[in-house]
């Protein structure tokens, strides 16, 4: 299946990384599975999700975080390490554009709560609490509601710009 979010109204294709896993700390914790413990570092990102090679956890290990919900996808594009996390922003210009993405929520293929809303926006949570779901979920209000913006909340990791002349 193709990943994609949409940016300035245009839709970036994403690329999985498979060599790396993303992980909520807290529903590791809670499925008694240690992450980053090797010898390889660990990201720690905002939110209590480490990034971690997939070598350093086991089989078994993956499929107890992939059980307690834990996992979450890591995506590349061009030079970018992307982790989506289950939050996404939608941004309003009027008021026509509420009703739409109002009248999509309900129709959505991923159950959702509005965790947060005000005059400009509102901020959904899948149902699931799985980060795949929130993607597919702003792309799909995006895409039948037609926004002045929905998007998926990303981690990213840029690599340093080399600045000598």
């Amino acid at each position: 299946m193709t990943r994609y979010y949409y940016a300035g109204g245009r839709r970036v294709e994403l690329e999985p990384d498979d060599q790396y896993v993303a992980v909520d700390e807290k529903a590791a914790d809670a499925a008694g599975v240690r992450v980053g413990v090797g010898g390889t570092p660990v990201r720690r990102l905002p939110g209590g999700v480490i990034v971690s090679p997939r070598s350093e956890l086991s089989e078994a290990g993956l499929e107890r975080l992939s059980q307690a919900g834990a996992l979450r996808p890591v995506f590349r594009h061009q030079d970018s390490m992307m982790v989506p996390l289950p939050e996404i922003r939608v941004e309003f210009d009027n008021a026509k554009q509420r009703a739409a993405v109002r009248k999509a929520i309900p129709g959505a293929p991923f159950q959702a709560q509005v965790s947060d809303e005000s005059a400009n926006g509102l901020v959904l949570r899948p149902a699931s609490g799985r980060s795949d779901d929130a993607l597919a979920l702003a792309n799909y209000i995006y895409e039948e509601a037609h926004p002045a913006a929905a998007s998926v909340r990303f981690v990213q990791f840029v690599p340093k710009p080399d600045v000598r002349p």
